[in-house]
């Protein structure tokens, strides 16, 4: 449960005056033409997941099954390994699985689940600074092989990716290198040293861990012409994509908002690997008293990008994901209606709602924002600023979608019922 805007501050001391903050022009909202049809979004009733844990991440498996990963707070009771749950019921009800053999190892920081394509076998990495214990199951979470060296030495925000045929990628932020992908053959459990996809230097001086990695399988001896790519922000209001089409041998950085005067560095960009080579991004734009959500599209492995647009600008957002099937596309975050401000900003009865909207032509068009949930996920400000917060951290740093295999939107988030309760939920729209 790492966040980007606590170390954005650090940098500056360290390179001061590396890059100019550039005045960016205001990024145009996204029109609904009267010659195309409007995609509808609804939701069915909440379940809930279970109690404890943050940040939940939603995979969904060949055979069906659905999994949500939650970290339970670094070291917090013993090894802490992040919870695993699962569900054999299409979302309908949740079990906690056993940790197993992760247990021996630690975690509960940042944590996350890939699943190979070919042959359902799990990834999941897990942080505890060090380094991060590296886990696979090849049964469904029934059981694990573990081990607590999963990449790079004193990482941070590990996030992973597979490609398909055992090859998985894990894209980390190691200083004083930038952001660093390692390789696996073995269905994550071993990375191996890895490749600086991109310096503190395209990140402008950020001392910020990058947004999600993506990866697919293109054939070639061990992955060597898999295509992968990670997205990150800048210090100067950018938001840039590395990306690599010969298995994360060789990396090329490609700007997808240029410098600006906005912030974008206090949530992660994401994005979202739609098959064919066409890639799908979002993040946050905090635009002097406003918080909006910005998207951009590319058809050609991020080469290049579509002009930026912003998707939602009503009330006050955060925390966006991603998740994107051919030309349908889903974008799931927390939004305020209430007020126009910066996350931190609203008044402490501002309620937050886990919302999203849809696209069925590539962005061309949207559906209307949707309040996925009608009971508020928490109230008052959110914090962004990571373990500088010392109140509004409930909701952690992200939130995630899918679009399952019959194409549900399916969400899972945080809910807070109580001071000092977190509750895991997962939600289906069509």
């Amino acid at each position: 449960m790492v966040n980007l805007a606590r170390k954005r501050v650090l940098i500056a001391s360290l390179i001061a005056g590396s890059a100019a903050v550039l005045a960016g022009s205001v990024i145009p909202l996204v029109t609904t033409s009267s010659a195309a049809a409007v995609p509808s979004l609804s939701f069915a009733a909440p379940v809930q997941v279970g109690t404890g844990g943050s940040e939940p991440g939603i995979v969904q498996a060949p055979d069906g099954n659905l999994f949500i990963n939650a970290p339970d707070g670094l070291l917090s009771n013993g090894t802490s390994p992040s919870l695993v749950f699962r569900s054999n019921a299409a979302g309908l009800s949740w079990a906690l699985t056993p940790p197993g053999a992760r247990s021996n190892n630690p975690g509960g920081g940042d944590s996350q689940i890939a699943v190979d394509p070919s042959s359902g076998t799990l990834s999941m990495i897990d942080l505890w600074l060090g380094s991060a214990t590296a886990s696979v199951s090849t049964d469904d979470a029934h059981t694990w092989t573990a081990q607590p060296i999963g990449g790079q030495p004193v990482q941070d925000r590990p996030w992973i990716a597979a490609a398909g045929g055992g090859i998985a990628y894990e894209a980390t932020h190691a200083l004083p290198a930038g952001i660093v992908v390692a390789k696996s053959t073995d269905n994550g459990l071993a990375y191996g040293p890895g490749v600086v996809a991109a310096t503190t230097a395209d990140q402008t001086g950020c001392v910020c861990p990058p947004g999600n990695i993506i990866a697919q399988g293109s054939g070639g001896l061990l992955g060597t012409a898999d295509k992968v790519g990670v997205i990150y922000a800048t210090s100067t209001g950018g938001i840039n994509f590395a990306h690599s089409s010969n298995g994360g041998t060789t990396w090329t950085n490609t700007s997808i908002q240029a410098a600006s005067s906005s912030t974008t560095n206090s949530a992660f960009p994401v994005v979202a690997n739609g098959g064919g080579s066409r890639l799908y991004t979002a993040w946050l734009n905090e635009t002097g008293s406003a918080s909006v959500i910005a998207f951009s599209t590319s058809s050609d492995w991020g080469s290049t990008w579509s002009a930026p647009t912003t998707i939602v600008s009503s009330g006050t957002s955060v925390y966006p994901w991603i998740a994107a099937n051919a030309s349908t596309v889903a974008v799931s975050l927390y939004n305020t209606p209430s007020v126009s401000a910066t996350p931190d900003a609203p008044p402490s009865n501002a309620e937050w709602f886990a919302s999203a909207l849809k696209s069925t032509d590539r962005g061309s068009t949207w559906s209307s924002l949707t309040t996925a949930d009608p009971t508020p996920a928490k109230t008052g400000p959110v914090c962004t600023g990571g373990t500088s917060c010392t109140a509004d951290r409930e909701l952690g740093d992200f939130q995630t979608v899918i679009l399952d295999s019959v194409g549900h939107v399916d969400v899972s988030y945080v809910r807070v019922p109580s001071a000092g309760v977190e509750d895991i939920e997962f939600i289906q729209g069509t």
